[in-house]
């Protein structure tokens, strides 16, 4: 990653992908962070720098809130560490633009005065390309650091000299002048400027300007300052008159190369900026560099690029030549001088040899011969194939031609001594959820449209296209070549039929050019062409790593790669592991290394290889049994982390579990092909509390259906409890009616008596509990009370804190909000003290749920310690839904942009539909709150069809509480009709729902009624505090119309009124807003059995 603040802020990550930090005091952080990269910087200097006199009360939270969004902009990226005293960006100093412009200018500067005016030149010329404007403005536009602004100006000033002295130095008189007439002029009164212009001048053999400008330097300073010049420019003008600075010398530029043979593409070629750089960089700086990549990655592209821009900038260190050598046509390593040598054209020496009779000599001799006192570029091109023969080509080619650098293409390294290696990765591809913008900006999306345009003219990417042309860039790993031949396609199939048909891609990509190498035609040509070049072991390894579409760490390489029936660890007589790393060096196996210490290192093939390899663990015979092995791989696993996801090192499993989450859905997919029951059921029990944690609801509830349609109606003997949790999952779906919920949450309970459980002492299915007491719909349920009861009786830390947090949940639902505080309270400092992350989250949105109405602050504080929390543990849905959460708290307190801030960070995020529709609420509150309603009355009609088709809890959640804000938004038009339509439809769905839900739409109805009907208005808030245990003291709406009412009906009229409300039993507020209701709006909501 890196980062640029000499200039407005910039972040690019690892693939030099733009990455946007949004929000002045956001990118104030991140500067300020950046000033003292690896350091701490203490929490009272940042938010005075941040808030300046504007400090707000609770500095710390608030700092500890952008801290926390700062964290999420930057992923895994560059890691944030930070407590109560101060933040700390664990970065290099060498990733950021500042640090790197003073250790060049430095550099360069030290070059300088020792007399090496070339290397001085080079390092001032990358350190004056890192400056892109006025150093730090994020800071200096809020008046912070402005001392180190000046710094900096400063030292690009003498940066800006530094460089033009060293080009002097050179003899570059002609080229160097006009910037030194630009410095002389824009500091008319400095010495340093006036000689590096005299300087030039005469260099350039205009003596007599050169005196001209002395003078008028000596005339200035006297008549504006009443000064003389230095000594030292004194001497400088005698030098003049006495003709010691003169013409010629050195050439005012490094000459050209004498030869540049470089293939000229044909194509457009989309900006690898960051890659180009990093290959002349190291060109600049190492005399052998391979780039290594797998087949179609672009690497003979990357390089063809690298060498002609190192020519361009850095002549001098190919001032001798470069030659492009194509080793694809060579099919044995003994002819590999001959191919050198034919690409620097020695043949003809060799003939004149023979006709001269001179004694001949080989053709490596001839190459030496010609390289050896040559400042030249060698692109060496597809070695793989021969890697140990180019490897000691290469070696003898360094060895005696010491000015050479050798550019080496292939995909695996040649291990040759001071090799420098440059993987060359794929082209990043846009976020599954990106938009039309965001997808153009990404380099795959950009090749693809561009060739996709050469073969269907008037091709763009547009909003009918661009999700479709976001999976082919994903399915396809961003591999340029992969890309053009996908795109060559286009000319007889629409993107939407490409993409669906890219799981038969090695059949639908054959349409290459036919100009370009054989292995390069076809997409099955191309890792044909790597296959063939493996040996027995590593072939047999690569196949049956197909079985982990989420790759594998060395543990389970081993497990399921070893060979049958022999020594564990080995394939094909050799070790596993050895085998593995030569599969990494080849390119076909990705080593990732993760962030996290306690996450081990992982082994994934690209998608194009994984469908390579499958296909060859089928054609091998042994698909079922290496398959089989993967499943009962992942099911052990996932068994040994269950229990571990309940405690202190939940973080841990939670982000090593989530890089193993593609392959437990394999295993899955596998047992349910194979019909292996027992692997079904084992899955989903050991897996389920993982897609809980996760928010995954709707994964595990599929599951659970494919499970009990292929075991039946008598779960297997042993497998009784996973059965019972199979039923739990599936009782969620309130579509198949209130009877069958409750059946099916009664069989629950009998299968676990039956085999000696009860459901409150398991960690899952006590949550069977939470679903039976919220279906029967009564405060004194039988359900809430064996919940109750069982408190006392547990002797389990974390199933005792999980049993308060239930409690606490049903506390609120009912109405009960002082004894949900307590218990939600008491849950958290329990979960705090067991150091699990998801008890605590909940926890935190229980205290939430319970407060909202009544202390928006401490709400925001509560929010903010979540998003902390969930950031760090990798809870990616918690996250999110932290951030829709708090984006609600901060739209009710009027801090819109803030809310804002809070609602892009969830936007580009997967979430569950249910968490969808709730982000799309919060979005519609945050338009109409921004007064954008045209654009929330949009989003609300998009959002209707997802609504409608949610299941679960959600008519009695959710639907009644996307009425209440399409009424609101409808009242705003100035639509009564259709808001108190949307009310009335609201209340009918939550009249047997959850008193929570009605209360809300009990305070609609009061702003509603506010103007004709005061005295029912206050009534109505009276009922919703009743049903809810506390009135809503907060919401900008019903707080305006609490204050309305006041004026209307007078403090005792109002404070009647509403005590009236309060006082009334829950179920004769019911009865008399529905009385009231049903001939305004009629009821047409059809329950079915769930209007008990």
């Amino acid at each position: 990653m890196r980062f640029s603040i000499l200039g407005p802020l910039q972040v690019h990550d690892a693939s030099g992908h733009p990455i946007t930090i949004g929000g002045a005091r956001l990118r104030a952080l991140l500067t300020l962070l950046l000033l003292r990269p690896g350091q701490q910087v203490a929490t009272e200097q940042l938010t005075d720098a941040i808030w300046g006199e504007d400090v707000p009360a609770a500095a710390g939270n608030a700092l500890q809130a952008l801290a926390s969004r700062l964290r999420r902009a930057l992923g895994e990226g560059a890691r944030l560490h930070g407590d109560a005293s101060g933040y700390r960006l664990e970065v290099d100093p060498g990733q950021v633009d500042l640090h790197e412009f003073e250790h060049l200018a430095g550099h360069g500067r030290e070059r300088l005065l020792a007399g090496r005016p070339e290397q001085a030149e080079r390092a001032l010329s990358a350190a004056l390309d890192l400056w892109r404007g006025p150093a730090l403005p994020d800071l200096t536009a809020r008046g912070v650091a402005e001392h180190v602004a000046l710094r900096l100006s400063e030292a690009h000033r003498t940066a800006r000299e530094d460089h033009l002295s060293a080009r002097l130095d050179l003899g570059r008189f002609v080229a160097a002048l006009p910037e030194a007439e630009s410095l002389a002029a824009g500091e008319p009164h400095r010495e340093r400027p006036a000689e590096l212009l005299m300087r030039a001048l005469a260099g350039s053999g205009r003596t007599a300007d050169a005196l001209a400008a002395y003078e008028g330097f000596r005339d200035r300073l006297a008549e504006e300052l009443g000064l003389d010049p230095s000594e030292h420019l004194q001497q400088v003008h005698l030098s003049l008159l006495r003709g010691e600075f003169s013409a010629g010398g050195p050439a005012t530029e490094p000459p050209p190369p004498a030869v540049v043979r470089l293939p000229r593409p044909l194509t457009s070629f989309v900006p690898r900026e960051a890659e180009v750089r990093a290959a002349v960089t190291r060109l600049s700086g190492s005399r052998l560099v391979t780039l290594t990549g797998p087949g179609g990655a672009g690497k003979t592209r990357l390089a063809v690029e690298a060498a002609a821009t190192l020519v361009e900038h850095a002549p001098e260190l190919a001032s001798g030549g470069v030659w492009f050598v194509g080793l694809a046509p060579v099919r044995q390593g003994t002819d590999l001088p001959d191919a050198l040598a034919a690409a620097l054209e020695l043949r003809g020496q060799a003939m004149i040899q023979t006709r001269t009779a001179m004694a001949p000599q080989t053709p490596l001799d001839r190459v030496l011969s010609f390289l050896s006192e040559r400042s030249a570029l060698v692109v060496l091109d597809n070695c793989e194939h021969v890697v140990d023969d180019a490897a000691r080509l290469v070696e003898v080619l360094m060895s005696r031609c010491p000015d050479l650098r050798v550019l080496v293409t292939s995909r695996e390294p040649l291990g040759v001594g001071g090799e420098s290696l440059l993987p060359v990765p794929s082209l990043s591809p846009p976020p599954k959820t990106a938009g039309v913008e965001e997808a153009r900006s990404y380099p795959a999306v950009t090749l693809f449209t561009e060739r996709a345009e050469s073969a269907l003219p008037g091709f763009t990417v547009g909003p009918d296209n661009v999700a479709h042309v976001v999976r082919i860039v994903r399915e396809l790993d961003g591999m340029p070549l992969a890309l053009e031949l996908a795109a060559a396609r286009l000319r007889v199939m629409s993107p939407a039929q490409l993409a669906d048909r890219l799981s038969d891609r090695f059949r639908l990509l054959t349409a290459g050019s036919r100009s370009a190498l054989p292995r390069h035609r076809t997409l099955r040509a191309v890792v044909d062409w790597s296959w063939e070049l493996l040996g027995e072991p590593e072939r047999r390894l690569l196949r049956r790593l197909a079985a982990f579409p989420g790759g594998a760490t060395l543990e389970a390489v081993e497990q399921v790669g070893s060979d049958p029936g022999g020594p564990h660890g080995v394939v094909a007589g050799h070790d596993v592991w050895t085998v593995l790393f030569a599969l990494v060096d080849k390119s076909l196996v990705v080593a990732e290394t993760p962030d996290r210490d306690d996450v081990p290192p992982r082994y994934r093939q690209l998608e194009t290889i994984r469908a390579y390899a499958a296909e060859r663990l089928t054609d091998s015979g042994e698909e079922e049994r290496v398959r089989d092995a993967q499943a009962r791989y992942a099911r052990d696993l996932w068994r040994r982390a269950d229990p571990e996801l309940r405690g202190p090192g939940q973080r841990a499993w939670l982000a090593r579990l989530g890089a193993e989450a593609d392959n437990c859905v394999a295993a899955f997919h596998w047992a349910v092909e194979r019909r292996d029951t027992a692997l079904a059921l084992d899955l989903v029990e050991c897996s389920q509390w993982y897609w809980t944690l996760d928010e995954r609801w709707e994964q595990v509830s599929r599951w659970a259906r494919q499970v009990v349609e292929l075991v039946g109606d008598t779960p297997p003997p042993g497998h009784e409890t996973a059965y019972a949790s199979c039923l739990f999952h599936m009782s969620g779906e309130m579509g198949a009616g209130r009877a069958v919920v409750m059946e099916r949450l009664d069989r629950v309970d009998k299968i676990l008596a039956d085999s000696g459980q009860r459901a409150e002492e398991h960690p899952v299915l006590v949550l069977s509990l939470v679903y039976r007491a919220m279906t029967d719909g009564r405060p004194s349920s039988r359900a809430r009370t064996r919940l109750e009861e069982s408190v006392g009786r547990q002797d389990d830390p974390w199933t005792r804190a999980i049993t308060y947090l239930m409690l606490a949940l049903l506390d609120a639902v009912f109405g009960e909000a002082e004894r949900a505080l307590e218990r939600a309270t008491a849950a958290l400092g329990q979960m705090r003290e067991l150091g699990e992350v998801w008890g605590q989250s909940n926890a935190l949105v229980q205290l939430v749920d319970v407060t909202r109405f009544t202390d928006l602050e401490r709400c925001h504080r509560l929010l903010t310690e979540g998003i902390e929390l969930a950031g760090d543990s990798g809870l990616d849905g918690t996250l999110a839904m932290f951030h829709t959460r708090r984006a609600q708290i901060l739209t009710d307190m009027g801090e819109v942009e803030e809310a804002e801030q809070d609602l892009k960070q969830v936007a580009g995020s997967s979430v569950e539909e249910t968490h969808l529709v709730s982000l799309r609420l919060t979005q519609i509150m945050w338009l109409r709150a921004a007064g954008r309603r045209d654009e929330a009355r949009r989003l609300m009609d998009e959002t209707e069809p997802a609504v409608a088709a949610l299941g679960g809890f959600a008519p009695a959640y959710i639907e009644p509480s996307w009425r209440i804000q399409s009424a609101y938004l409808a009242w705003e038009e100035g639509d009564p009709d259709r808001a108190w339509k949307d009310a009335g439809r609201a209340w009918w769905l939550s009249r047997y729902g959850l008193g929570s839900v009605s209360s809300d739409v009990l305070d609609a109805f009061a702003v509603l009624t506010a103007e004709e009907d005061p005295e029912r208005a206050a009534l109505m808030l009276g009922y919703a505090a009743r049903l809810r245990g506390v009135a809503d003291t907060t919401t900008p709406k019903v707080r305006r119309v609490r204050e309305q009412l006041r004026e209307r009906l007078g403090e005792e009229g109002f404070t009647r009124l509403t005590g009236e409300g309060e006082g009334t039993e829950r179920e004769a507020a019911r009865s008399r807003v529905a009385e009231w209701l049903a001939p305004i709006v009629p009821d047409d909501v059809d329950l079915g059995d769930w209007a008990y």
